[in-house]
Protein backbone atom coordinates (compact mmCIF):
# COMPACT_ATOMS: atom_id res chain seq x y z
CA UNK A 1 0.00 0.00 0.00
CA UNK A 2 1.11 2.86 -0.80
CA UNK A 3 1.57 5.79 2.00
CA UNK A 4 0.01 9.16 -0.81
CA UNK A 5 0.61 11.44 2.09
CA UNK A 6 4.57 10.61 2.31
CA UNK A 7 4.73 10.27 -1.61
CA UNK A 8 3.62 13.91 -2.63
CA UNK A 9 6.03 15.57 0.58
CA UNK A 10 8.68 13.39 -0.76
CA UNK A 11 7.45 14.77 -4.48
CA UNK A 12 6.98 18.40 -3.05
CA UNK A 13 10.52 18.71 -1.63
CA UNK A 14 12.88 16.79 -4.36
CA UNK A 15 11.04 19.07 -7.10
CA UNK A 16 11.50 22.16 -4.79
CA UNK A 17 15.63 21.13 -4.60
CA UNK A 18 15.69 20.07 -8.08
CA UNK A 19 14.83 23.83 -9.25
CA UNK A 20 17.05 25.16 -6.48
CA UNK A 21 20.20 22.90 -7.17
CA UNK A 22 20.31 24.11 -11.00
CA UNK A 23 23.22 27.08 -10.53
CA UNK A 24 25.03 23.84 -9.05
CA UNK A 25 24.79 21.77 -11.49
CA UNK A 26 26.21 24.53 -14.37
CA UNK A 27 29.57 25.19 -12.36
CA UNK A 28 31.64 24.91 -15.40
CA UNK A 29 34.54 22.34 -14.50
CA UNK A 30 31.36 20.15 -14.28
CA UNK A 31 31.32 20.43 -18.40
CA UNK A 32 35.15 20.26 -18.76
CA UNK A 33 36.09 17.96 -21.26
CA UNK A 34 38.67 15.72 -18.16
CA UNK A 35 35.28 15.43 -16.75
CA UNK A 36 32.86 14.54 -19.18
CA UNK A 37 35.22 12.32 -20.85
CA UNK A 38 36.29 10.52 -17.57
CA UNK A 39 32.18 9.41 -17.60
CA UNK A 40 30.41 9.91 -20.92
CA UNK A 41 28.55 12.93 -20.12
CA UNK A 42 28.31 15.38 -17.93
CA UNK A 43 27.51 14.99 -14.46
CA UNK A 44 25.14 17.93 -14.28
CA UNK A 45 23.24 16.03 -16.84
CA UNK A 46 23.14 12.33 -15.30
CA UNK A 47 21.73 14.26 -12.03
CA UNK A 48 19.48 15.83 -13.74
CA UNK A 49 17.97 12.74 -15.79
CA UNK A 50 17.87 10.56 -12.44
CA UNK A 51 15.91 13.18 -10.31
CA UNK A 52 13.84 13.83 -12.98
CA UNK A 53 13.05 10.29 -13.40
CA UNK A 54 12.08 9.72 -10.05
CA UNK A 55 10.08 12.76 -10.12
CA UNK A 56 8.15 11.03 -12.92
CA UNK A 57 7.90 8.02 -10.69
CA UNK A 58 6.31 9.93 -7.74
CA UNK A 59 3.79 12.03 -10.41
CA UNK A 60 2.67 8.53 -11.78
CA UNK A 61 2.10 7.12 -8.48
CA UNK A 62 0.32 10.22 -7.05
CA UNK A 63 -1.52 11.48 -9.90
CA UNK A 64 -5.65 10.83 -10.18
CA UNK A 65 -6.47 13.38 -11.96
CA UNK A 66 -8.42 11.91 -15.54
CA UNK A 67 -7.97 15.20 -17.67
CA UNK A 68 -4.31 15.90 -16.72
CA UNK A 69 -3.87 12.12 -17.81
CA UNK A 70 -5.54 12.74 -21.11
CA UNK A 71 -3.58 16.07 -21.67
CA UNK A 72 -0.01 14.39 -20.77
CA UNK A 73 -1.27 10.98 -23.33
CA UNK A 74 -2.16 13.33 -26.09
CA UNK A 75 1.31 15.51 -25.95
CA UNK A 76 3.35 12.64 -25.50
CA UNK A 77 1.46 10.38 -28.42
CA UNK A 78 2.14 13.74 -31.13
CA UNK A 79 6.12 14.12 -29.10
CA UNK A 80 6.12 10.43 -30.35
CA UNK A 81 4.98 10.56 -33.69
CA UNK A 82 6.58 13.84 -34.40
CA UNK A 83 10.35 12.08 -33.52
CA UNK A 84 9.64 8.91 -35.08
CA UNK A 85 8.70 11.23 -38.65
CA UNK A 86 11.45 14.02 -37.58
CA UNK A 87 14.57 10.81 -37.18
CA UNK A 88 12.99 9.17 -41.02
CA UNK A 89 13.61 12.80 -42.72
CA UNK A 90 16.98 13.24 -41.21
CA UNK A 91 18.17 9.76 -41.86
CA UNK A 92 17.21 10.74 -45.77
CA UNK A 93 19.65 13.65 -46.06
CA UNK A 94 22.32 14.93 -48.63
CA UNK A 95 24.75 16.99 -47.49
CA UNK A 96 28.66 17.93 -49.20
CA UNK A 97 30.63 17.12 -46.44
CA UNK A 98 31.67 13.42 -46.06
CA UNK A 99 30.67 12.45 -42.43
CA UNK A 100 27.21 13.72 -43.31
CA UNK A 101 27.92 16.68 -40.30
CA UNK A 102 28.20 13.89 -37.47
CA UNK A 103 24.63 12.65 -37.63
CA UNK A 104 23.54 10.94 -34.98
CA UNK A 105 20.17 9.18 -34.18
CA UNK A 106 20.98 8.41 -31.04
CA UNK A 107 22.25 12.39 -30.43
CA UNK A 108 18.77 13.27 -31.93
CA UNK A 109 16.71 10.90 -29.33
CA UNK A 110 18.73 12.12 -26.04
CA UNK A 111 18.12 15.91 -27.33
CA UNK A 112 14.36 15.13 -27.39
CA UNK A 113 14.14 13.76 -24.10
CA UNK A 114 16.29 16.85 -23.20
CA UNK A 115 13.60 19.51 -24.49
CA UNK A 116 10.87 17.11 -22.97
CA UNK A 117 12.24 18.17 -18.93
CA UNK A 118 11.09 21.41 -18.65
CA UNK A 119 8.04 20.30 -20.00
CA UNK A 120 7.55 18.08 -17.04
CA UNK A 121 8.86 20.85 -15.19
CA UNK A 122 5.86 22.77 -16.11
CA UNK A 123 3.31 20.22 -15.27
CA UNK A 124 4.95 18.65 -12.50
CA UNK A 125 4.74 22.15 -10.59
CA UNK A 126 1.54 22.86 -11.74
CA UNK A 127 0.27 19.62 -9.95
CA UNK A 128 2.29 19.95 -6.63
CA UNK A 129 0.81 22.93 -4.74
CA UNK A 130 4.33 24.80 -3.97
CA UNK A 131 3.45 27.13 -1.24
CA UNK A 132 3.93 30.58 -1.56
CA UNK A 133 6.32 30.86 0.78
CA UNK A 134 8.60 27.77 -0.21
CA UNK A 135 8.06 29.12 -3.66
CA UNK A 136 9.59 32.84 -2.83
CA UNK A 137 12.48 30.88 -0.57
CA UNK A 138 13.78 29.13 -3.93
CA UNK A 139 13.80 32.01 -5.91
CA UNK A 140 15.78 34.38 -3.05
CA UNK A 141 17.98 31.10 -2.54
CA UNK A 142 19.16 30.47 -6.28
CA UNK A 143 19.53 34.32 -7.30
CA UNK A 144 21.81 34.49 -4.00
CA UNK A 145 23.74 31.55 -4.85
CA UNK A 146 24.55 33.29 -8.43
CA UNK A 147 25.11 36.23 -6.74
CA UNK A 148 27.57 35.77 -4.07
CA UNK A 149 29.75 33.10 -6.08
CA UNK A 150 30.15 36.13 -8.36
CA UNK A 151 30.49 38.78 -6.30
CA UNK A 152 32.83 36.89 -3.68
CA UNK A 153 35.42 34.87 -6.56
CA UNK A 154 35.39 38.86 -8.52
CA UNK A 155 36.56 40.66 -5.10
CA UNK A 156 39.13 37.98 -4.34
CA UNK A 157 40.15 37.74 -8.12
CA UNK A 158 39.38 33.78 -8.65
CA UNK A 159 36.18 33.94 -11.17
CA UNK A 160 36.24 33.10 -14.08
CA UNK A 161 36.27 35.80 -17.15
CA UNK A 162 33.18 35.74 -18.69
CA UNK A 163 34.52 34.95 -22.49
CA UNK A 164 37.11 31.86 -21.95
CA UNK A 165 38.52 29.74 -19.32
CA UNK A 166 41.15 31.64 -17.75
CA UNK A 167 40.78 33.61 -14.52
CA UNK A 168 40.26 37.13 -14.35
CA UNK A 169 42.79 40.18 -13.90
CA UNK A 170 41.42 42.63 -12.03
CA UNK A 171 38.39 42.96 -9.64
CA UNK A 172 35.70 45.74 -9.45
CA UNK A 173 37.83 47.95 -7.35
CA UNK A 174 40.15 48.09 -10.96
CA UNK A 175 37.45 49.16 -12.82
CA UNK A 176 37.53 52.56 -11.45
CA UNK A 177 41.78 52.86 -10.68
CA UNK A 178 43.54 51.90 -14.57
CA UNK A 179 41.99 48.13 -14.79
CA UNK A 180 41.62 49.34 -18.15
CA UNK A 181 44.66 50.69 -19.39
CA UNK A 182 46.20 47.51 -17.62
CA UNK A 183 43.65 44.81 -19.13
CA UNK A 184 41.63 43.86 -21.93
CA UNK A 185 37.86 44.66 -21.17
CA UNK A 186 37.26 40.89 -21.52
CA UNK A 187 39.85 40.14 -18.05
CA UNK A 188 37.52 42.01 -15.96
CA UNK A 189 33.84 40.25 -16.13
CA UNK A 190 33.06 38.01 -13.93
CA UNK A 191 30.87 34.67 -13.94
CA UNK A 192 32.38 33.15 -10.97
CA UNK A 193 32.57 29.44 -11.34
CA UNK A 194 29.72 28.64 -13.68
CA UNK A 195 30.09 27.28 -17.43
CA UNK A 196 28.10 30.79 -19.60
CA UNK A 197 27.76 34.10 -18.72
CA UNK A 198 25.27 34.40 -21.19
CA UNK A 199 22.94 32.18 -19.94
CA UNK A 200 23.40 33.23 -16.52
CA UNK A 201 22.68 36.90 -18.18
CA UNK A 202 20.00 35.58 -19.43
CA UNK A 203 18.53 33.42 -16.16
CA UNK A 204 19.09 36.92 -14.06
CA UNK A 205 16.56 38.93 -16.47
CA UNK A 206 14.26 36.02 -16.06
CA UNK A 207 14.35 36.33 -12.03
CA UNK A 208 15.26 40.26 -11.00
CA UNK A 209 11.68 41.17 -12.44
CA UNK A 210 10.09 38.31 -10.02
CA UNK A 211 12.24 38.82 -7.01
CA UNK A 212 10.95 42.72 -7.38
CA UNK A 213 7.37 41.35 -7.44
CA UNK A 214 8.25 39.51 -4.33
CA UNK A 215 9.55 42.45 -2.80
CA UNK A 216 6.77 44.73 -3.14
CA UNK A 217 4.57 42.34 -1.34
CA UNK A 218 6.95 41.15 1.28
CA UNK A 219 9.33 44.14 1.82
CA UNK A 220 12.21 42.22 3.94
CA UNK A 221 15.65 43.23 4.56
CA UNK A 222 16.64 40.01 2.95
CA UNK A 223 15.27 40.43 0.08
CA UNK A 224 16.31 44.06 -0.81
CA UNK A 225 19.45 42.53 -0.36
CA UNK A 226 19.03 39.91 -2.90
CA UNK A 227 17.80 42.24 -5.28
CA UNK A 228 20.78 45.04 -5.06
CA UNK A 229 23.12 42.19 -5.01
CA UNK A 230 21.73 40.81 -8.00
CA UNK A 231 21.95 44.36 -9.51
CA UNK A 232 25.92 44.16 -8.77
CA UNK A 233 26.38 40.63 -10.65
CA UNK A 234 24.66 41.42 -13.43
CA UNK A 235 26.78 44.58 -14.17
CA UNK A 236 30.13 42.56 -13.11
CA UNK A 237 28.72 39.67 -15.83
CA UNK A 238 30.01 42.32 -18.50
CA UNK A 239 27.70 40.88 -21.06
CA UNK A 240 24.76 43.47 -22.83
CA UNK A 241 22.18 41.25 -21.74
CA UNK A 242 22.72 41.77 -17.89
CA UNK A 243 24.01 45.44 -18.20
CA UNK A 244 21.25 46.48 -19.77
CA UNK A 245 18.67 43.81 -18.81
CA UNK A 246 18.84 45.40 -15.59
CA UNK A 247 18.46 48.84 -16.18
CA UNK A 248 15.14 47.38 -18.50
CA UNK A 249 14.25 45.82 -15.18
CA UNK A 250 13.96 48.71 -12.97
CA UNK A 251 12.69 50.58 -15.67
CA UNK A 252 9.98 48.01 -16.07
CA UNK A 253 9.50 47.80 -12.53
CA UNK A 254 8.94 51.97 -12.31
CA UNK A 255 6.13 51.65 -15.06
CA UNK A 256 4.01 48.90 -12.91
CA UNK A 257 4.36 50.79 -9.59
CA UNK A 258 2.67 53.84 -11.77
CA UNK A 259 -0.01 51.55 -12.94
CA UNK A 260 -0.80 50.23 -9.55
CA UNK A 261 -1.18 53.92 -8.58
CA UNK A 262 -3.58 54.54 -11.15
CA UNK A 263 -5.37 51.38 -10.14
CA UNK A 264 -5.62 53.18 -6.69
CA UNK A 265 -3.00 50.64 -4.33
CA UNK A 266 -1.75 53.08 -2.24
CA UNK A 267 -0.83 50.82 -0.02
CA UNK A 268 1.99 49.67 -2.82
CA UNK A 269 3.95 52.72 -2.91
CA UNK A 270 5.53 53.23 0.27
CA UNK A 271 9.10 54.21 1.51
CA UNK A 272 10.75 51.12 1.08
CA UNK A 273 9.86 50.35 -2.52
CA UNK A 274 11.58 54.26 -3.12
CA UNK A 275 14.49 52.73 -1.40
CA UNK A 276 14.67 49.91 -3.33
CA UNK A 277 14.36 51.75 -6.78
CA UNK A 278 16.71 54.57 -5.40
CA UNK A 279 19.20 52.30 -4.36
CA UNK A 280 18.92 50.09 -7.78
CA UNK A 281 19.30 53.16 -9.80
CA UNK A 282 22.71 54.41 -7.67
CA UNK A 283 24.13 51.08 -8.22
CA UNK A 284 23.66 51.13 -12.20
CA UNK A 285 24.66 54.79 -11.99
CA UNK A 286 27.97 54.29 -10.32
CA UNK A 287 28.93 51.35 -12.15
CA UNK A 288 27.29 51.88 -15.79
CA UNK A 289 30.41 53.95 -16.85
CA UNK A 290 32.83 51.49 -15.80
CA UNK A 291 30.96 48.13 -16.61
CA UNK A 292 32.96 45.66 -18.73
CA UNK A 293 29.95 46.17 -21.12
CA UNK A 294 30.51 49.86 -21.74
CA UNK A 295 34.25 49.32 -22.49
CA UNK A 296 33.51 46.14 -24.91
CA UNK A 297 31.12 48.70 -26.70
CA UNK A 298 33.73 51.56 -26.82
CA UNK A 299 36.38 48.63 -28.13
CA UNK A 300 34.27 47.56 -30.61
CA UNK A 301 33.43 50.57 -32.18
CA UNK A 302 36.98 51.55 -32.46
CA UNK A 303 36.95 48.03 -34.40
CA UNK A 304 34.30 48.82 -36.31
CA UNK A 305 35.27 52.16 -37.53
CA UNK A 306 38.75 50.35 -38.84
CA UNK A 307 37.09 48.09 -40.32
CA UNK A 308 34.94 50.45 -42.43
CA UNK A 309 38.64 52.15 -43.66
CA UNK A 310 39.80 48.78 -44.64
CA UNK A 311 36.63 47.72 -46.50
CA UNK A 312 37.30 51.31 -48.77
CA UNK A 313 40.79 50.02 -49.31
CA UNK A 314 39.56 46.69 -50.52
CA UNK A 315 36.84 47.85 -53.02
CA UNK A 316 39.85 46.81 -56.10
CA UNK A 317 39.83 43.60 -54.79
CA UNK A 318 35.88 43.45 -54.03
CA UNK A 319 36.03 43.62 -57.75
CA UNK A 320 38.01 40.40 -58.10
CA UNK A 321 36.12 38.27 -55.95
CA UNK A 322 33.02 39.58 -57.97
CA UNK A 323 34.60 38.12 -61.12
CA UNK A 324 35.33 34.96 -59.21
CA UNK A 325 31.91 34.54 -58.44
CA UNK A 326 30.50 35.10 -61.19
CA UNK A 327 32.80 32.33 -63.10
CA UNK A 328 31.38 30.53 -59.96
CA UNK A 329 27.83 30.89 -61.11
CA UNK A 330 28.38 29.90 -64.26
CA UNK A 331 28.94 26.10 -63.16
CA UNK A 332 26.04 24.23 -62.71
CA UNK A 333 24.89 22.82 -59.77
CA UNK A 334 24.77 19.63 -60.21
CA UNK A 335 28.84 19.42 -60.91
CA UNK A 336 29.74 20.03 -57.65
CA UNK A 337 27.37 17.15 -56.28
CA UNK A 338 28.58 14.64 -59.19
CA UNK A 339 32.32 16.02 -59.28
CA UNK A 340 31.98 15.12 -62.76
CA UNK A 341 34.13 17.32 -65.39
CA UNK A 342 34.63 19.76 -62.94
CA UNK A 343 37.02 19.05 -60.76
CA UNK A 344 39.29 21.40 -62.17
CA UNK A 345 37.11 24.73 -61.63
CA UNK A 346 36.46 22.75 -58.20
CA UNK A 347 40.01 22.43 -57.26
CA UNK A 348 40.63 26.18 -58.44
CA UNK A 349 38.12 27.06 -56.42
CA UNK A 350 39.40 25.20 -53.19
CA UNK A 351 43.11 26.87 -54.08
CA UNK A 352 41.36 30.22 -54.11
CA UNK A 353 39.39 30.17 -50.83
CA UNK A 354 42.52 28.11 -48.92
CA UNK A 355 44.68 31.26 -49.94
CA UNK A 356 42.29 34.09 -49.35
CA UNK A 357 40.14 33.49 -46.46
CA UNK A 358 42.66 34.44 -43.97
CA UNK A 359 42.60 38.06 -45.17
CA UNK A 360 38.94 37.69 -45.85
CA UNK A 361 38.79 37.93 -41.66
CA UNK A 362 36.71 34.59 -41.76
CA UNK A 363 36.53 32.89 -38.46
CA UNK A 364 39.06 29.97 -38.69
CA UNK A 365 37.01 27.17 -36.98
CA UNK A 366 33.87 28.09 -39.14
CA UNK A 367 35.29 27.54 -41.96
CA UNK A 368 38.33 24.87 -41.69
CA UNK A 369 35.76 22.57 -39.46
CA UNK A 370 32.51 23.41 -38.98
CA UNK A 371 31.55 23.00 -42.77
CA UNK A 372 34.92 22.81 -44.52
CA UNK A 373 35.71 24.77 -47.63
CA UNK A 374 36.74 21.91 -49.21
CA UNK A 375 33.90 20.26 -49.72
CA UNK A 376 31.56 23.42 -50.51
CA UNK A 377 34.23 26.38 -51.98
CA UNK A 378 31.52 28.06 -53.91
CA UNK A 379 29.96 29.23 -50.97
CA UNK A 380 32.98 30.13 -49.00
CA UNK A 381 33.50 31.97 -52.35
CA UNK A 382 30.14 33.97 -52.30
CA UNK A 383 31.01 34.70 -48.28
CA UNK A 384 34.18 36.24 -49.36
CA UNK A 385 32.72 38.65 -51.73
CA UNK A 386 30.37 39.99 -48.97
CA UNK A 387 31.32 43.07 -47.19
CA UNK A 388 33.67 42.58 -44.52
CA UNK A 389 30.97 43.50 -41.47
CA UNK A 390 29.27 40.37 -43.01
CA UNK A 391 32.20 38.63 -42.62
CA UNK A 392 32.91 39.30 -39.38
CA UNK A 393 29.84 38.84 -38.01
CA UNK A 394 30.02 35.00 -36.32
CA UNK A 395 25.98 34.88 -36.26
CA UNK A 396 25.36 36.19 -40.14
CA UNK A 397 27.65 33.37 -40.91
CA UNK A 398 26.22 30.80 -38.59
CA UNK A 399 23.30 31.74 -40.50
CA UNK A 400 24.71 31.22 -43.83
CA UNK A 401 25.89 27.91 -42.86
CA UNK A 402 22.57 26.86 -41.66
CA UNK A 403 20.72 27.83 -44.60
CA UNK A 404 23.85 26.42 -47.06
CA UNK A 405 22.77 22.99 -45.78
CA UNK A 406 19.31 23.38 -45.61
CA UNK A 407 19.20 24.50 -49.56
CA UNK A 408 21.73 21.68 -50.93
CA UNK A 409 19.62 19.08 -49.54
CA UNK A 410 16.69 20.98 -50.80
CA UNK A 411 13.87 18.62 -49.18
CA UNK A 412 10.90 20.36 -48.15
CA UNK A 413 10.26 18.67 -45.57
CA UNK A 414 12.95 20.34 -43.56
CA UNK A 415 11.07 22.97 -43.17
CA UNK A 416 8.41 20.69 -40.92
CA UNK A 417 10.66 18.53 -39.61
CA UNK A 418 13.92 20.40 -39.52
CA UNK A 419 17.62 18.66 -40.33
CA UNK A 420 18.50 17.67 -36.91
CA UNK A 421 20.08 19.24 -33.95
CA UNK A 422 23.38 16.79 -34.10
CA UNK A 423 23.67 18.41 -37.79
CA UNK A 424 22.94 21.90 -36.22
CA UNK A 425 25.62 21.40 -33.55
CA UNK A 426 28.74 20.41 -35.50
CA UNK A 427 27.74 23.70 -38.23
CA UNK A 428 27.76 25.54 -34.88
CA UNK A 429 24.73 26.57 -32.33
CA UNK A 430 23.60 29.17 -34.09
CA UNK A 431 22.70 32.34 -31.66
CA UNK A 432 19.58 32.76 -32.37
CA UNK A 433 17.25 30.59 -30.57
CA UNK A 434 13.35 29.98 -31.92
CA UNK A 435 15.47 30.23 -35.51
CA UNK A 436 17.81 27.57 -33.93
CA UNK A 437 15.54 25.29 -33.56
CA UNK A 438 13.56 25.50 -36.64
CA UNK A 439 16.26 24.71 -38.65
CA UNK A 440 17.08 21.43 -36.01
CA UNK A 441 14.21 20.22 -35.16
CA UNK A 442 11.79 22.56 -38.09
CA UNK A 443 8.40 24.09 -37.38
CA UNK A 444 6.52 21.31 -35.70
CA UNK A 445 9.56 20.94 -33.33
CA UNK A 446 9.28 24.10 -32.71
CA UNK A 447 5.72 24.36 -31.65
CA UNK A 448 5.94 21.06 -29.64
CA UNK A 449 8.85 22.24 -27.59
CA UNK A 450 9.23 26.09 -27.36
CA UNK A 451 5.43 26.45 -28.18
CA UNK A 452 4.08 26.30 -24.75
CA UNK A 453 6.88 28.54 -23.33
CA UNK A 454 5.04 31.48 -25.28
CA UNK A 455 1.54 30.28 -25.15
CA UNK A 456 1.53 29.69 -20.90
CA UNK A 457 3.14 32.98 -20.91
CA UNK A 458 0.66 34.69 -23.06
CA UNK A 459 -2.49 33.13 -21.56
CA UNK A 460 -0.79 34.65 -17.76
CA UNK A 461 -0.55 37.77 -19.27
CA UNK A 462 -3.83 37.78 -20.93
CA UNK A 463 -5.19 36.59 -17.84
CA UNK A 464 -3.62 39.29 -15.68
CA UNK A 465 -5.12 42.23 -18.10
CA UNK A 466 -8.21 40.70 -18.28
CA UNK A 467 -9.25 39.38 -15.05
CA UNK A 468 -7.03 41.33 -12.50
CA UNK A 469 -7.94 45.06 -13.56
CA UNK A 470 -9.80 45.82 -10.33
CA UNK A 471 -6.92 43.98 -8.34
CA UNK A 472 -3.91 44.48 -10.13
CA UNK A 473 -0.78 42.16 -8.87
CA UNK A 474 2.72 43.62 -9.09
CA UNK A 475 4.28 40.15 -8.42
CA UNK A 476 2.33 38.65 -11.32
CA UNK A 477 3.06 41.12 -14.06
CA UNK A 478 5.93 41.39 -13.22
CA UNK A 479 6.79 37.27 -13.03
CA UNK A 480 4.75 37.41 -16.89
CA UNK A 481 7.24 40.21 -17.55
CA UNK A 482 10.41 38.01 -16.82
CA UNK A 483 8.92 35.18 -18.87
CA UNK A 484 8.82 37.32 -21.66
CA UNK A 485 11.73 38.78 -21.44
CA UNK A 486 13.74 35.91 -21.50
CA UNK A 487 12.06 35.29 -24.03
CA UNK A 488 13.08 37.99 -25.97
CA UNK A 489 16.77 37.58 -25.18
CA UNK A 490 16.78 34.05 -26.08
CA UNK A 491 15.92 35.55 -29.41
CA UNK A 492 18.38 38.01 -29.18
CA UNK A 493 21.33 35.92 -27.77
CA UNK A 494 20.69 32.46 -28.19
CA UNK A 495 22.00 29.25 -26.18
CA UNK A 496 19.12 29.93 -23.50
CA UNK A 497 16.05 27.84 -24.78
CA UNK A 498 18.32 24.24 -24.98
CA UNK A 499 20.38 25.45 -21.46
CA UNK A 500 18.50 22.77 -19.15
CA UNK A 501 19.97 25.33 -16.03
CA UNK A 502 17.47 27.99 -17.83
CA UNK A 503 14.72 26.14 -19.21
CA UNK A 504 14.11 24.11 -15.65
CA UNK A 505 13.99 27.46 -13.67
CA UNK A 506 11.92 29.03 -16.23
CA UNK A 507 9.11 25.90 -16.24
CA UNK A 508 9.08 26.00 -12.17
CA UNK A 509 7.80 29.54 -12.30
CA UNK A 510 5.76 29.22 -15.58
CA UNK A 511 4.21 26.13 -13.49
CA UNK A 512 3.50 28.19 -10.70
CA UNK A 513 2.20 31.00 -12.34
CA UNK A 514 -0.45 28.63 -14.00
CA UNK A 515 -1.38 27.51 -10.70
CA UNK A 516 -2.16 30.17 -9.18
CA UNK A 517 -3.95 32.16 -11.91
CA UNK A 518 -5.81 29.62 -14.05
CA UNK A 519 -6.30 26.90 -10.97
CA UNK A 520 -8.92 27.51 -8.51
CA UNK A 521 -7.67 27.58 -5.43
CA UNK A 522 -7.24 29.97 -1.99
CA UNK A 523 -3.91 30.74 -1.12
CA UNK A 524 -1.57 27.72 -1.37
CA UNK A 525 -0.22 26.85 1.91
CA UNK A 526 0.06 23.33 0.41
CA UNK A 527 -3.02 21.22 2.25
CA UNK A 528 -0.93 18.01 1.86
CA UNK A 529 2.30 18.62 3.53
CA UNK A 530 2.83 20.81 6.60
CA UNK A 531 5.92 23.40 5.49
CA UNK A 532 6.21 24.55 8.73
Amino acid sequence: MINKSLTNKIKYYLLILFVVIQPILDIHYLYTEEVVKAIGFSPSTIIRMIIIGILGILTILTLRDRKSWIFIGIYLTLVGIYTIFHILNARDFYTLVPNDLDYSVVGELFYIIRMLIPMAVIFMTMTTEISKKDYEKAIKIILLLISLSIIISNIFKFSLTSYGKDIISGNIFDWFKDGYSRYNYLDLASRGPFNSANQLSALLCLLLPTMFGIYTYDKKISNLLTILLTILTMVMIGTKVALYGAIIVVAVYILMIVIAKLFKQDILVDRKIFLMVGLSIIILSILYAKSPSVNRELVESGYKANTEREETKEEAKEEIKSEVKKEVKKEPKKELKQEDGSIATKQGMVQYVEENFAEAKIKHDFITQCYPYQYDPEFWIEIMGLPVNQRTDYRFLELKMHQRVMDINDNPNDKWLGISFTRTEHLFTLERDFIYQYYSLGLIGVVLFLGPYVLITLGCLFKIIIKRRENFNVKYAMTCFGTLFILAVSVYSGNIMDALTITIILAFILGKLVGDLFIDKEEIENENIDTK
